[in-house]
């Protein structure tokens, strides 16, 4: 997985979404630097559940381990199939 994405209708009621989801990563991982990936992962869903973001446990995993791997995170908005159809 190379992105995680945002759909558009959150975007649009919290335009700062993506900088509030880099922000909350970064403290979940610099928090869990010492912990298991698998540790750090429920660390960094607690942390997003605080701020209202519902991500799965192998999305925050993937996600601690991207980082810890080096690469980036990005978060995409992405519009919902329905409205890209129309």
């Amino acid at each position: 997985m190379t992105e995680f994405r945002i759909t558009h209708e959150i975007h649009e009621v919290h335009p700062d979404i993506r900088e509030k989801l880099t922000q909350t990563t970064i403290e979940a991982i610099n928090e869990s630097s010492s912990r298991s990936a698998e540790d750090a992962a429920l660390v960094l869903r607690h942390k997003l559940g605080e701020i209202g973001v519902h991500m799965s446990e192998d999305a925050c995993l993937a996600a601690i381990e991207r980082i810890r791997s080096g690469k980036q995170l990005r978060f995409e908005v992405e519009r919902e199939a329905a409205e890209a159809e129309d």
